[in-house]
């Protein structure tokens, strides 16, 4: 190989490098949301490409050093390792069921360790750093793999909380892999000397073009990303000082059922409150799934509930409004395979019925994903507690549609949502439609999962929420 070969392979080791530093840095600030933000599959896409370029020219550098058996593993570990983040990808991308992406995750990572114990087997002095490697590939190899396959047999939160901590650490040690091959190949970078040659300056030159190329597209996609991290983290912090503001205007109570299953909830009672009158009763769902310290965050995302508490429309839509913790590991169901506390928020429902002045045919909810998976499981399950429904970027199961026919729903979804897809509120939509139900359905073409704002200045919306009465 010629000075320039090693040159190129510096540089994508170094592209592949520092790709991965942005993203570890990116998942530590806005963990498993990064992959819901709206550039992240472009990012994959460009990342992933430049890592196979990489990749192929270290498995070029063996094929010339005549490193037979690290050759045949690096070409199974390279494909894999390709083909798993395409998966990803297309699962981003378009919003196909993810039936291989684990398969491919575990294919990857043991291939991942076979490469890496090869890397081992070469013993002459100078790939000193390539063994090294090896030893630092294997380690975390291991650890992921052995770590995926436990949390296969274990539905802990907290188990899964942590492993996704560690995850973030793994991911920033992973991305340190390349450093070993770029002081690999700067070694042998000094050993040569440049023999210069027209057919070889050609190719060489259309390798620079390429590399070039590969780094504009990179840093162009890498901004990107990272704006739209700055903007989740934003609103982020925005939604947390809602939330506080929220916990401040809102009684802290529990609720315990006749089985001693417990339920944390937050209530607002009506302005002005008489218990001589019924008033409504707004149930509004948060995201959900925060740590169980966390009793603040974990009323994060129940949106309606911080705009109706707000004195103005306490006095214009005088309601009770319940805000149900999600316990950790739990959901409002409509998510399959998910562990669900909707019996239990009945129970507290019901409850609350016997303590205040609630008008039963004027029950309500409401919720954003989670949530909006929530209020359709809620009416769908309980059609005779609610008289309506709002929806926001959620689904449900269409079979179950038709208990919820005589209930008014208003859903709202984006087009582009790439966290729930669009067709989770069409088919519902459609069902309940089938069923002789009469669903209004709002979906904004050039959206995608945060469209709340858009939700709240539909004009009429709440005049028509507060207007329903179950039949």
């Amino acid at each position: 190989m010629r000075k320039w070969h090693y040159t190129i392979l510096i540089f994508f080791s170094a592209l592949t490098a520092l790709s991965g530093l942005l993203q570890s840095t990116i998942r530590f600030l806005v963990g498993p949301q990064m992959l819901t933000l709206e550039p992240f599959s472009d990012w994959l896409l460009v990342t992933n490409i430049i890592t196979f370029i990489g990749s192929t020219l270290i498995l070029k550098y063996f094929y010339h050093q005549r490193y037979r058996l690290a050759l045949a593993a690096g070409i199974v570990s390279v494909t894999s390792t390709f083909l798993y983040a395409m998966v990803i990808f297309i699962i981003l991308e378009f919003q196909k069921p993810g039936n291989l992406n684990l398969p491919m995750l575990i294919l990857s990572l043991s291939a991942n360790v076979v490469y890496a114990a090869c890397l081992l087997s070469l013993k002459t002095k100078s790939n000193y750093w390539l063994r090294l490697a090896g030893v630092y590939m294997l380690a975390i190899g291991l650890f992921l793999l052995i770590t995926v396959i436990r949390s296969l047999t274990t539905n802990s939160f907290r188990y899964n909380f942590n492993l996704e901590k560690i995850a973030e650490w793994i991911s920033l040690a992973n991305s340190l892999v390349p450093v070993f091959f770029i002081i690999h190949f700067l070694k042998e970078h000094r050993k040569l000397t440049t023999r210069p040659s027209p057919i070889h300056n050609l190719s060489k030159n259309v390798w620079y073009s390429t590399g070039a190329i590969s780094l504009l597209v990179m840093l162009i996609s890498g901004i990107m990303l990272s704006s739209e991290c700055y903007s989740s983290l934003y609103w982020a912090n925005k939604n947390f000082e809602r939330t506080k503001e929220l916990a401040q205007r809102s009684e802290f109570r529990t609720f315990v059922n006749s089985k001693g299953e417990t339920l944390l909830y937050r209530l607002i009672k009506p302005l002005h409150y008489d218990p001589s009158k019924n008033y409504p009763l707004v149930v509004s769902l948060p995201y959900g799934g925060q740590p169980p310290t966390d009793t603040l965050r974990q009323i994060e995302g129940a949106a309606a509930a911080e705009l109706l508490s707000i004195d103005s429309n306490r006095r214009k839509y005088p309601a009770f409004i319940f805000i149900p913790h999600c316990p950790p590991g739990s959901g409002w169901g409509g998510l399959p395979n998910y562990p669900s506390v909707d019996s239990l928020v009945f129970d507290a429902i019901s409850s609350l019925d016997k303590q205040f002045g609630i008008d039963v045919n004027r029950r309500y909810v409401t919720g954003i994903s989670r949530g909006g998976y929530g209020a359709w499981n809620f009416i769908c399950r309980r059609p005779d507690l609610f008289a309506a429904a709002i929806p926001v970027c959620g689904g449900g199961d269409p079979a179950l549609a038709s208990n919820a026919a005589t209930v008014a729903v208003w859903a709202f979804h984006g087009k582009k949502d790439k966290n729930v897809p669009v067709s989770s509120a069409q088919n519902m939509i459609t069902a309940l439609e089938k069923a002789g139900g009469h669903p209004i359905y709002s979906e904004f073409p050039d959206e995608g999962h945060n469209i709340w704002y858009k939700v709240t200045t539909t004009p009429g919306l709440w005049d028509w929420l507060f207007a329903q009465k179950r039949q």
